[in-house]
């Protein structure tokens, strides 16, 4: 592996700007109501992750970038390359990004504090407990999908 700031995926241009524009409506919504609408569709979304992934013959291992905010340990995701510029420049350098879906990332975690676009208007902070409803919400709502195309394919 590369100690280069290389994606291992290409980077559309207008990667993820609408689901931006819905973020930034969003954090203005003091009620919630915007980020409860938006949450599914941000589950479903495609994210970029920053750390030093290395895949073997069997077995895949990453190891994610770890952010410290009042004491607690936060695992950042990114919706865009721009969002990530609030990193230090040196440490960009010795990451890798991959992509990967929202659903299935708060799955991987297994319920550890996040935070989408640190340090950026475009920032939300997701607790442990929030990332482990919505990975289970997630899961179902896959799992009712799946079944719903199964039925039709019937």
């Amino acid at each position: 592996m590369s100690n280069e700031n290389t994606p291992v995926f290409e980077i559309p241009e207008d990667f993820n700007r609408g689901l931006e524009e819905k973020i930034l409506k969003a954090n203005e919504d003091k009620t919630l109501v915007k980020w409860n609408k938006l949450l599914p569709e941000l589950m479903m979304s495609d994210i970029i992750l920053a750390g030093m992934f290395q895949s073997g013959q069997t077995e895949q291992k990453a190891n994610l970038l770890i952010l410290q905010h009042e004491g607690r340990n936060l695992v950042p995701f990114f919706t865009s390359p721009d969002r990530m510029k609030v990193l230090p420049e040196e440490q960009l350098k010795n990451l890798n990004m991959i992509k990967m879906r929202a659903g299935d990332f708060f799955h991987s975690i297994k319920g550890m504090g996040t935070v989408l676009n640190p340090s950026s208007e475009y920032a939300r902070l997701f607790s442990g407990f929030d990332t482990k409803v919505l990975a289970v919400e997630f899961a179902q709502s896959i799992s009712a999908k799946a079944a719903n195309q199964n039925n039709k394919e019937e």
